[in-house]
């Protein structure tokens, strides 16, 4: 009986950790390339990311920032994951590098068991500006469904900036709790006709609120009445 006892209390453990945890790897903190290709997903605290996408450009061409050079440090603060990018976005029009844009995506998924989304927040650091140089970071949210349409989801918008008219370096967005968030990210660094622009950091983080997803509860609660009952008939043998 001992060892039957031993091998349901270890069945139990099991759905325990199960149910607060995904299926996909720890975030490696890497540089941005990694992140890329079909099937590459993460996890962080609860939360899985996936279908990561990045795409560069500059004026004039050549002096756009690869994946590559961009670094990548998961933020694993629980309650509040999320991802630190690092790189030399810069513009002059002493280097003759007068714009550079980078696109960044991916989609965040709640793990079985998880707690909901409920604010995303977008911030920058090392950031500068002068004459007419100006950076800013755009980023479109979408609210439980896939961009670019965005079908039957809620479309957000978060920005930040630092240019002549005016310093933004956080901002944040809270709404319902939802179980998937899809965003893409604008960096914009321009010198415009006489001017510089450089940054170095872009954070996203993910708050969730504090209760589970109803399905999942449902779904944990009747695993463990199922072991609970299993467990009373073997100790009544």
């Amino acid at each position: 009986m001992k060892s039957t006892c031993c091998r349901l209390l270890l069945l139990f453990g099991c759905v325990l950790l199960l149910a607060g945890i995904g299926f996909a790897g720890p975030c490696p903190s890497t540089t941005y390339d990694n992140y890329l290709g079909s099937g590459f997903s993460c996890g962080t605290d609860d939360k899985t990311f996936a279908n990561f996408s990045y795409q560069s450009t500059s004026n004039p061409p050549g002096f756009s920032v690869p994946a590559g050079s961009v670094s990548v440090q998961p933020i694993t603060t629980v309650g509040n994951p999320g991802f630190r990018f690092s790189a030399g976005w810069m513009a002059s029009n002493a280097s003759g590098i007068l714009a550079v844009d980078s696109l960044i995506g991916y989609d965040v998924t709640v793990n079985p068991g998880g707690a909901l989304i409920t604010d995303v927040s977008l911030g920058i650091g090392g950031v500068g500006f002068a004459g007419t140089g100006s950076v800013f970071v755009d980023e479109t949210v979408c609210l439980g469904a896939m961009l670019p349409s965005c079908t039957g989801g809620q479309f957000e918008q978060l920005s930040v900036y630092d240019y002549s008219g005016g310093t933004k370096l956080f901002d944040e967005l809270s709404f319902a709790g939802v179980s998937f968030v899809d965003v893409e990210k604008d960096i914009e660094i321009n010198a415009g006709t006489d001017g510089t622009a450089r940054l170095s950091l872009v954070t996203n983080q993910f708050s969730e609120s504090t209760t589970p997803e109803p399905g999942s509860i449902v779904l944990f609660g009747s695993g463990v009445l199922g072991l609970a009952g299993l467990l009373r008939r073997k100790l009544s043998l």
